[in-house]
């Protein structure tokens, strides 16, 4: 029963997005966008199958709204929550979909909804790795200072650099299975002109 409460709590507050030739929903990005880079800096891996707020999501108004620097609908306090809900009870991220194939090169207007300005953080989902050696270079229009972490659908750190007033970053990892993995970056003021991935020697 509580599995399927859950199910219907998510439905209900976050839709999940669709597929790419009805374009993404922007509401749903930006929610979890906002809660990969404003939430999970405290509750990420909290596997603890109970919440931090017992009485639901109207009582985590106040401390989300102050975390989020902003006023915030009933509708995105709702999804938030749920997707807190999510992390606890399954210790894995809630499912997005990525924007495409992680191949070749995305550009700067696909990666712009996947960016929390205030935050000047993105969260990027990128899909399913193949198995083997993986290169990904950032590139940004100006220094980037922060870091890039990389990490799998059950939020296992695979790769992770620091970013020092670059202008672009390439990230080495190895992909020991094909699952989904997920950018975590948080680059300041600077934003993302591109994100290109390679094989080694491709």
């Amino acid at each position: 029963m509580r599995r399927r409460g859950l199910a219907l709590l998510l439905a209900t507050a976050l839709p999940a997005l669709p597929v790419r030739a009805q374009g993404p929903d922007p509401a749903a990005i930006a929610a979890i966008v906002e809660f990969n880079t404003v939430c999970s800096n405290c509750h990420e891996g909290e596997c603890s199958g109970r919440l931090s707020f017992d009485s639901g999501a109207a009582a985590a108004r106040g401390h989300i709204e102050r975390h989020l620097g902003a006023p915030a609908h009933e509708t995105h306090i709702a999804a938030l929550f749920a997707m807190l809900r999510h992390v606890k009870e399954t210790c894995s991220h809630y499912p997005a979909v990525p924007i495409r194939p992680a191949a070749g090169t995305w550009l700067a207007e696909e990666l712009a909804p996947w960016r929390n300005a205030f935050a000047g953080a993105y969260f990027i989902p990128l899909g399913k790795l193949a198995a083997g050696r993986h290169l990904i270079r950032l590139e940004f229009d100006g220094e980037a200072d922060g870091h890039a972490r990389i990490d799998d659908d059950r939020m296992d750190v695979v790769a992770e650099e620091r970013l020092c007033r670059d202008g672009a970053k390439t990230i080495e990892l190895d992909v020991a299975k094909a699952v989904e993995h997920f950018l975590h970056l948080k680059s300041g003021s600077a934003t993302l002109r591109r994100i290109e991935f390679r094989r080694p020697g491709g």
